[in-house]
């Protein structure tokens, strides 16, 4: 299979995160955001241990759903689906979206975004909103080209080595 930027897409599996599966999603996402400097929480910033991920896990299951992208048994992705806590809200849920750095440019944001917008379909979500920095170029062109449309920006709202940077608020109507 061969992506929009015409690299061969490796096989990839995505599945439901299990409480099994949890040591290695807090590796992958502690390489993620070590390598990142496009997410809020800088390398070193997040101190969780297994058992604090544990019973978060536990305590969310009903509001969070997380699928991990798999290559070769080794996570390479994820995504959280966070359904809205109050009964006015109920019909949004709110995307968090991660690729290691190695794996981009290869589809997997595309199925991972693909795969929780089915999963919030089947659960009745009619809008799904995200964030991200303005000067991630890519992952703003991903959305774009799935229908999210930009809602808002916060201004100078992160400082980072290189500067501030800005919020931009996107949504999409399912």
């Amino acid at each position: 299979m061969k992506t929009a930027e015409g690299k061969k897409s490796q096989n990839i599996s995505i599945d439901r995160l299990k409480w099994k599966d949890l040591p290695a999603f807090l590796r992958l996402r502690h390489q993620i955001e070590h390598d990142a400097t496009h997410l809020v929480p800088e390398k070193g910033e997040r101190k969780e241990t297994i058992l604090y991920a544990l019973a978060r896990f536990i305590v969310n299951r009903r509001r969070t759903y997380t699928l991990i992208a798999v290559n070769d048994k080794k996570p390479v992705g994820y995504i959280s689906i966070i359904f809205a806590k109050f009964k006015k809200l109920r019909g949004n849920a709110y995307l968090v979206l991660s690729v290691v750095a190695s794996h981009h440019g290869r589809g997997i944001g595309t199925r991972l975004m693909q795969a929780a917008e089915e999963f919030a379909r089947k659960q009745g979500i009619r809008r799904l909103e995200l964030e991200v920095f303005g000067k991630n170029e890519r992952a703003l062109k991903l959305f774009e080209r799935l229908g999210y449309e930009k809602e808002g920006r916060r201004r100078k709202a992160v400082e980072g080595t290189e500067g501030f940077d800005d919020i931009v608020f996107m949504a999409k109507f399912l």
